[in-house]
């Protein structure tokens, strides 16, 4: 009992569970992401099945929405930085909570495609805005916690979600598909409950002209090519998201020998290694010059987990083709999890008094790869097989590359090799 006590107590200090903003931090993002587990997984087929719009239509309303979301959300971050994160969060959550609350009265398909634009562009608005709040509260030394942290949590809520929409995915009840939808709704007014609770810090004073200049801020993200050229290795880096989405259900019943059953298991082993590793991950590449290699590995994991894919396609054994796939999935997971710890890059590159703007431009990466990405990549790949799994394979290596060969000599990975 001693042992587990003492256990608990170092992996709560580990992840600063002690202080009340990191607590109130991840019952806020569990609320809004339990939510979004739920509508995620009945969405299309609430909308299908029980308002009757095509699939067809559904998809260009939510591609209309992504449009929405690539244009506003870096007006978005300017607001936020102009009212404070924490407002401007509190503002997302009530749009998000209202916007999904009309949902259960669209039934006419213009109305529909009004509220996907509003809670598609808030969505995707609401990350950058959480780390530019994230950003306030916590020193640079535990950002890189905080983001693993805050990473595993939403990853578990949006499991548990999604395991709770069984019931109205398997009964076909409109009533449950509805309530569903209201609990979705009511999670953003918890998260912003939560949010409001928070004592953030003022902002710091503008840094001097001379230190903008060091740091290549500048008075917009589209003015320095640093900021620019991460934005599209996000970009690129977010392929592995489309892949575990879009690409591997069909690749994996059409192309591959496996049991169709290991999809669900596949991607139950991704979350759970995910929530797992992202923490010390993080931790372990939690400087500039640390995430520039985190970047670099990210990008040759990735790769590895395209080549395991398409090997996955050429066998026909089915234990065999699981077992490959499993590789690819370790491998994928991988580079997910160093991914994501590249993210302090978007920090530190970013001036403090403009973060929101910063971030949300960084988002851009994210959004970009939401409209072009299932173009681009998920036919061509279920089609084509081999070829393409290997050149996007090549692409990503050699985006995660990107970062390190322009920034490894940078003053900000200088100075973080020197510190050590």
């Amino acid at each position: 009992m001693s042992t587990d006590l003492a256990r608990w107590a170092r992996l709560r200090d580990v992840l600063m569970l002690q202080r009340r903003e990191t607590r109130l931090l991840l019952a806020s993002v569990t609320a809004d992401s339990f939510g979004t587990g739920i509508f995620t997984a009945t969405s299309v087929l609430f909308f299908t099945t029980v308002r009757g719009f095509s699939v067809s239509a559904v998809g260009l309303a939510i591609s209309l929405g992504s449009l929405c979301a690539f244009f506003l959300g870096p007006r978005i971050g300017a607001l936020a930085d102009r009212v404070g994160p924490q407002k401007g969060l509190i503002v997302l959550f009530g749009v998000r909570a209202v916007g999904y609350g009309l949902y259960l009265l669209a039934e006419q398909y213009w109305l529909f495609v009004v509220l996907a634009c509003v809670v598609t562009t808030a969505d995707r608005a609401s990350p950058a805005i959480n780390q530019a709040l994230m950003g306030r509260l916590f020193e640079a030394k535990d950002r890189a916690t905080i983001l693993g942290t805050v990473f595993s949590a939403r990853n578990g809520a949006i499991v548990l979600g999604s395991l709770a929409a069984t019931l109205p995915v398997v009964t076909g009840s409109s009533a449950l598909y509805l309530v569903g939808i209201g609990i979705n709704a009511a999670s953003f007014i918890v998260a912003a409950l939560l949010v409001a609770r928070l004592d953030v810090p003022k902002a710091e004073p503008a840094a001097p002209r001379q230190d903008k200049e060091r740091r290549g801020g500048g008075a917009s993200p589209l003015r320095d090519r640093r900021y620019l050229a991460i934005t599209v290795v996000n970009g690129v880096a977010q392929t592995h998201n489309t892949i575990l989405s879009l690409v591997l259900p069909l690749w994996i019943v059409h192309a591959t020998s496996s049991p169709n059953w290991s999809l669900t298991a596949l991607l139950a082993l991704n979350g759970a290694l995910a929530m797992a590793a992202q923490v010390p991950v993080n931790r372990m590449f939690a400087d500039f010059s640390a995430a520039l290699r985190a970047s670099a590995l990210g990008g040759v994991a990735v790769c590895a987990a395209c080549l395991a894919y398409a090997g996955a396609g050429a066998v026909g054994d089915a234990w065999v083709a699981l077992a490959v796939l499993v590789v690819a999935m370790l491998a994928h997971t991988a580079g997910e999890s160093l991914f994501i710890a590249s993210t302090p890059l978007s920090f530190e590159l970013a001036p403090k008094e403009s973060l929101g703007r910063y971030l949300s431009f960084y988002n851009l990466g994210r959004v970009g790869q939401d409209l072009v990405g299932p173009l681009l990549i998920v036919g061509p790949l279920v089609d084509r097989g081999t070829p393409v799994w290997l050149l996007v394979g090549v692409v990503v290596l050699l985006g995660g590359l990107v970062p390190w060969a322009l920034l490894k000599d940078d003053a900000l990975a200088v100075g973080g090799r020197s510190a050590r």
